[in-house]
């Protein structure tokens, strides 16, 4: 009899003891999930492309509230290099096209200058689309990288004079940069000091033509 109360005392201690380990397990659940929940909801404040930002087109003070807009994104769809400071990017330009809700990085934009420290010893050079001998592929806008090719007189065929050249900006009739590349006619674009010369000869030939690189 002392025997079967023992093991009825042993079974309850052993229910009572899992049942403990049991609602201990329940409570670490729980409370991992609960915690990854609130890291999911986690929030942090980056800037995000406002409307879409055209590659070339120049972030300064002026324009920044146009094209970014600070927000309050999951922290999950954040990166270190995600902007927190819109002062990182005044004066830079899109390498690319830009589509609005983007969350910016510093890694998507560049300068001129930046440009011209790739290059050994760069020039400023410039043209009009009229000194061109036939039109240019594509419309051309600040940040288009193209390739300039010179027409052989007599049999013409092109023949390559400068790739990837970068265009530095594009202008109105007036000689006013602008940013809607539908009223640009006359561009800079930076070129070895070495290519200058024949793009210069080429230009007052009429033989040159431009290809805009996608």
């Amino acid at each position: 009899m002392k025997k079967d109360r023992s093991n009825k005392r042993g079974i309850r201690y052993g229910l009572f003891a899992s049942a403990i380990i049991m609602s201990a397990g329940v409570f670490a659940v729980m409370t991992y999930l609960q915690k990854q929940a609130l890291s999911d909801y986690e929030k942090k404040e980056v800037y995000v492309a406002a409307n879409d930002i055209p590659r070339g087109c120049v972030i300064t003070n002026e324009n920044l509230s146009e094209y970014m807009v600070l927000k309050s994104i999951e922290a999950g769809c954040v990166t270190d290099r995600s902007l927190t400071t819109a002062g990182e990017v005044c004066g830079l330009s899109p390498v690319y096209d830009i589509s609005a809700g983007t969350i910016l990085t510093g890694s998507m934009f560049t300068s001129s200058t930046e440009e011209m420290n790739r290059m050994d010893a760069p020039v400023l050079a410039g043209f009009r689309t009229d000194d061109l001998s036939r039109a240019v592929s594509g419309v051309l806008r600040a940040g288009d990288r193209i390739d300039i090719y010179c027409s052989d007189p007599v049999s013409g065929e092109g023949r390559l004079l400068c790739e990837n050249v970068y265009v530095e900006s594009g202008y109105d009739s007036s000689g006013n940069a602008v940013r809607d590349p539908s009223v640009a006619v006359m561009f800079n674009v930076y070129l070895e000091s070495e290519q200058a010369e024949s793009f210069y000869e080429g230009l007052m030939s009429g033989s040159l033509y431009v290809v805009r690189r996608c």
